[in-house]
């Protein structure tokens, strides 16, 4: 099931039990130099252990491996040859091993109004995505000025949710 909304290798074991590596891959048709590449896949790797994010929950080890999970930065012609529903949002398989960060969303924001920073919507992407991975689905506002969850398409809009970038008890619930 898709949802739509770099190489260095790396180790995730969750809750102690399972281990999954993951690689990072910008695709042939962006264009970055070297240093922005480079860039790139520290950002992705600093949000993927930040504790506000999955990491509270789950343990993540890193280490080069071969890899279960790639996360890819890709054009949004890109994304509709790889099933993403739509060029606008980034998608992941849920449980599934592909992740792809919209280079458009990357660069430029989100569709809708988020309230949150460039650094802070990427931080959302990553750890959204990383959630579909996981087994988690969309989840919506709770309520007129609650945290927006992680796992709401924020891409959209956060209609009247308060902007948010750490995991809500509501995204616990969204699996």
């Amino acid at each position: 099931m898709w949802i739509c909304s770099v190489g260095v290798d790396e180790t995730i074991s969750v809750f102690n039990t399972m281990k999954k590596t993951y690689t990072i891959v910008i695709d042939p048709d962006i264009r970055m130099t070297d240093k922005q590449r480079i860039d790139f896949k520290t950002i992705v790797k600093e949000y993927i252990r930040d504790k506000s994010g999955w990491a509270q929950f789950h343990e993540f080890t890193f280490k080069e491996s071969s890899t279960d999970i790639i996360i890819h930065l890709s054009s949004p012609a890109t994304l509709l040859k790889n099933g993403c529903k739509s060029s606008e949002l980034s998608c992941a398989e849920v449980g599934g091993n592909h992740m792809y960060l919209n280079s458009m969303r990357w660069t430029k924001g989100p569709i809708g109004n988020t309230g949150l920073a460039l650094d802070k919507y990427r931080q959302y992407m990553v750890t959204h995505e990383l959630g579909h991975i996981l087994g988690y689905g969309h989840a919506k506002c709770p309520g007129p000025g609650e945290p927006a969850p992680l796992m709401m398409q924020q891409t959209l809009g956060i209609g009247k949710c308060k902007p948010n970038i750490k995991l809500t008890e509501t995204d616990l619930h969204s699996k």
